[in-house]
């Protein structure tokens, strides 16, 4: 009997362990759930943050502007877009301790000077947005007061900005939306130093949609040929013969009518299709270059223009190569054009890629010289052949100051044995001016517009037949 008795407690001991072990588990396990809750909020909330500025992350700017614009009484609501230029030549200068000191000041600037009567975020590294109170006028006077008091901190030494207004109308439009109508209004003065400040409107919409429609028809236009390479010859300054050309390109649309490069050079560098077009060039000009050679037509040097886009891509200099080689060109017949104000962005690289085009054999142009950055270290690295002189210096009303510049130019450019080229030549006093100068070729309307290739084709082989 006793030991019965004593069975049953062990088994009641045992099964009170058993539900105290349960309870312990389930317990645990709770604590860990709330646990696991606690962070995923915390989480979150930090997620809600842009860790280095303190403003809203982009995705709860949306959902804050969005229940503002739902409740608020204001009359005038805008969105602003708030672009540094350059910012990453910027950062490569001062370094990114500075350049994260630059941004944390503007975020605090922008708090401070609003006085907290905005909705406020960072979005990809240099650019912000705000939603905040006023019509349009005021908007701006304030948008400029702002911008004046920062630019005189130290902390944003050498920096400068863009601004896209825009003025909120319809508050039903997605917030998303509205941020990005703000951003093509930067972008319509990005390029404009006189106008900081863009306003969104009717015809911005307008160009904006254009500029969606030619990007989305891009790749069909490009599988049915309808870039149409041209040659606009260069001449020698002397003998006024054929010594090169530059290719370029025209868009044809569905209706026949053309679509001009600055209209959708500037859309394709947006999206990023630009470096496709430029090797569809590149590869059109050596087809016709073999074709030339399968003819016994002598063959001039033929420049190509390539967006700096292109130029961070590590084969770049490799692809170049092996369409030449595909061809069968002979790569001193081939000259690759690069942008002056390419190099704003960063020198080395690019003057890297150029020395290892000569190096390969190809030859290599500055383009657009003059126009903006103007450094002579470009030519002092021994890194391009030709110098291209940019049309601006050929116009205008400062011929005398022009002429004095130009003469210079040609002057150095000989001692340093760099061919040189002047673009935009119209009449017959610049060209006389140009050839008593020492320019090398001659290129623009006074001599030939751009032509197809089979007028170039027709060009050259009269011209090899007169000789």
């Amino acid at each position: 009997m006793f030991a019965y008795q004593l069975l049953i407690i062990i088994a009641a001991l045992f099964l009170c362990g058993v539900l105290l072990l349960c309870a312990l588990v389930w317990f645990k396990a709770r604590k860990a759930k709330k646990a696991d809750k606690d962070q995923t909020k915390l989480l979150d909330k930090e997620t809600d943050i842009d860790a280095l500025t303190g403003l809203f992350s982009e995705p709860e700017f949306d959902r804050v502007c969005k229940a503002v614009l739902e409740t608020s009484e204001a009359k005038n609501l805008y969105v602003l877009h708030i672009d540094i230029d350059n910012f990453s030549f910027y950062r490569s200068v001062h370094g990114k301790e500075a350049a994260e000191t630059a941004l944390k000041y503007v975020a605090f600037s922008i708090q401070d000077f609003f006085d907290g009567r905005l909705v406020a975020c960072r979005n990809s590294s240099d650019h912000f947005y705000v939603l905040a109170e006023g019509e349009q006028n005021q908007a701006c006077e304030t948008i400029l007061q702002w911008y004046d008091v920062l630019m005189r901190s130290i902390a944003v030494h050498a920096i400068t900005m863009h601004f896209g207004l825009y003025v909120v109308n319809d508050r039903s439009v997605p917030v998303s939306e509205m941020r990005s109508f703000a951003k093509v209004a930067t972008r319509s003065v990005k390029d404009n130093y006189g106008n900081l400040i863009g306003i969104y409107n009717d015809e911005l919409f307008m160009r904006q949609q254009t500029k969606m429609e030619l990007a989305s028809t891009f790749e069909n236009s490009l599988k049915e040929d309808r870039f149409i390479v041209v040659f606009q010859p260069k001449y020698d300054a002397c003998s006024e013969k054929i010594a090169g050309a530059e290719a370029l390109v025209r868009w044809q649309q569905e209706d026949g009518s053309l679509t001009s490069p600055s209209e959708f050079i500037p859309v394709l560098e947006h999206t990023g299709l630009i470096p496709k077009l430029d090797f569809y060039v590149f590869e059109e000009v050596c087809k016709t270059m073999s074709r030339f050679l399968s003819m016994n037509i002598e063959v001039v040097p033929i420049s190509v223009n390539f967006s700096r886009i292109n130029l961070y891509n590590p084969g770049f200099c490799n692809k170049i190569r092996h369409i030449a080689e595909q061809y069968g060109i002979p790569f001193k017949s081939l000259e690759i054009e690069l942008t002056e104000s390419a190099f704003f962005e960063n020198e080395k690289i690019l003057t890297d890629i150029a020395k290892r085009l000569r190096k390969d054999g190809f030859r290599v142009s500055i383009d657009d010289f003059g126009r903006g950055y103007s450094s002579l270290n470009l030519i002092k690295e021994e890194s391009f052949d030709v110098i291209k002189i940019d049309q601006s210096f050929l116009q205008g009303d400062h011929e005398k100051t022009s002429q004095v510049i130009l003469k210079s130019i040609f002057s150095l450019t000989r001692e340093l044995r760099l061919e040189t080229v002047a673009e935009g030549v119209e009449n017959k006093n610049q060209l006389e001016f140009l050839k008593d100068s020492g320019c090398d070729l001659i290129q623009g309307f006074f001599f030939s517009k751009p032509v197809s290739k089979n007028e170039f084709e027709n060009m050259l082989s009269m011209q090899q037949k007169a000789c």
